[in-house]
């Protein structure tokens, strides 16, 4: 009846290992897909960061500020003269 004890007790021991690595597999799964997930993420970030900084070196130089200011604004040099184009009715 000894013996019979031992192996129940090893029976209940590999039975808890082998459950306790089956959750921790599924843990390191959840968290190798919130990795992916944020690297994803962070991909974007970094594609948008690139893109910022390319519309901000272009919005330091005098030629793009004087554009945006001729097409948004409406304004004009001295000693220009502004035309307004009307679409015929």
């Amino acid at each position: 009846m000894k013996i019979n004890l031992w192996v129940l007790l090893l029976a209940f021991i590999m039975i808890y290992f082998v459950f306790q690595i089956r959750e921790d597999m599924i843990r390191f799964n959840e968290l190798e897909a919130g990795n992916c997930r944020l690297l994803k993420s962070l991909d974007e970030v970094k594609q948008q960061n690139q893109g910022l900084a390319v519309r901000l070196r272009k919005l330091k130089q005098d030629y793009f500020i004087e554009s945006l200011a001729r097409e948004r604004l409406n304004l004009i040099k001295k000693g220009e003269v502004a035309y307004k184009v009307c679409p015929q009715l």
